[in-house]
């Protein structure tokens, strides 16, 4: 069945992860794909190891509106501007032409579009919607601070929609089918305000020593962050991104965390684990699955409805049916 069949979702805006800062090449230049076209992410000064200095990341288009070279194949990054390596056109951070080396004067039409990009919670964002003159409508919060240490860190590439994937958090009861839980969890408080979606509920996990009740905390910034509270003994903070590469695929990072807390630290790898093998054990039904526009559910999964209302938001000037 083609994709598109599948799922009638357009591509999302919002802010989206190009990724982790420390995973992040060393090359001042690199490519990365996104949204169905090639980007080019760019860094301006160190690269902030070793008590250096920070550096400040920007996102370009892939191709140069000279004459079409690719930035991302033998560009380099001079005095804060991104050079292309055709013809040595230089571009500023905005994307406007700087200067060209075989001219007078910089060419005003010429200009690169240039992403807004912001540092959270290790990860380079980046705010993407179709029409480049809207703004960023909302902002992620740092919520990491230097007590966090890393517990955990998992990456996929789904062939699925971020919707389809972030409906999964709602749907309590596929919790005991899927993942072999005792029990139906139940959602607690919902608030939406805009953009921002938090949730609260309690959900059952297996771990080494028998099945725990946890309570979770759940916030997600448009589509593409999420930042998701377990207090399981101990507090384990997930720092969640999905970022649509295409209409047929979605990539996804988790980023496991605890903030010094002593049982969360002895745990929080476990618990990591577990995560990572309830998100393996949903992929095959997301690769395989359908949209359904209008779903026979049973009177407990009224939430699955509300985040559809919600998640709607995202998609300009497209109906999706809910």
């Amino acid at each position: 069945m083609p994709e598109t069949d599948r799922f009638p979702f357009p591509l999302p805006f919002g802010w989206f992860a190009a990724g982790r800062l420390d995973e992040m090449p060393d090359a001042p230049v690199t490519t990365v794909r996104y949204h169905d076209k090639d980007l080019v992410v760019w860094r301006d000064g160190g690269d902030g190891r070793d008590g250096g200095d920070a550096p400040s990341y920007n996102v370009f288009d892939a191709y140069c509106p000279h004459l079409g070279a690719h930035l991302g194949v033998g560009s380099r990054v001079d005095d804060g501007c991104l050079v292309c390596a055709f013809h040595e056109w230089t571009f500023r951070p905005d994307g406007t032409n700087a200067a060209i080396p075989y001219a007078d004067r910089p060419n005003r039409k010429a200009r690169v579009r240039s992403y807004p990009t912001a540092v959270r919670n290790g990860l380079l964002l980046f705010w993407h919607h179709p029409d480049p003159d809207v703004a960023p409508a909302w902002e992620v919060p740092e919520v990491l601070t230097d007590d966090h240490v890393e517990v955990g860190r998992h990456t996929w590439t789904v062939r699925s929609a971020w919707q389809e994937v972030a409906e999964n958090s709602v749907d309590m009861a596929h919790f005991r089918s899927v993942h072999g839980l005792e029990r139906v969890g139940e959602i607690g408080a919902v608030t939406l305000d805009g953009a921002v979606r938090n949730v609260t509920s309690t959900q059952l996990f297996n771990t080494a020593r028998g099945t725990f009740e946890g309570a979770l905390e759940s916030t997600s910034y448009g589509p593409g962050v999420g930042v998701t509270h377990f207090d399981l003994m101990g507090r384990v903070t997930l720092v969640s991104s999905t970022t649509p590469v295409d209409r047929d695929h979605i990539e996804v990072r988790f980023t496991l965390y605890h903030a010094g807390d002593e049982i969360a630290a002895k745990i929080g790898a476990a618990f990591a684990a577990e995560v990572s093998r309830q998100f393996d054990e949903d992929i095959p039904i997301w690769e395989s699955k359908r949209y359904e526009p209008s779903p026979a559910l049973a009177p407990s999964e009224r939430a699955v409805t509300e985040f559809r209302r919600w998640a709607a938001q995202f998609y300009p000037d497209v109906a999706v049916a809910t």
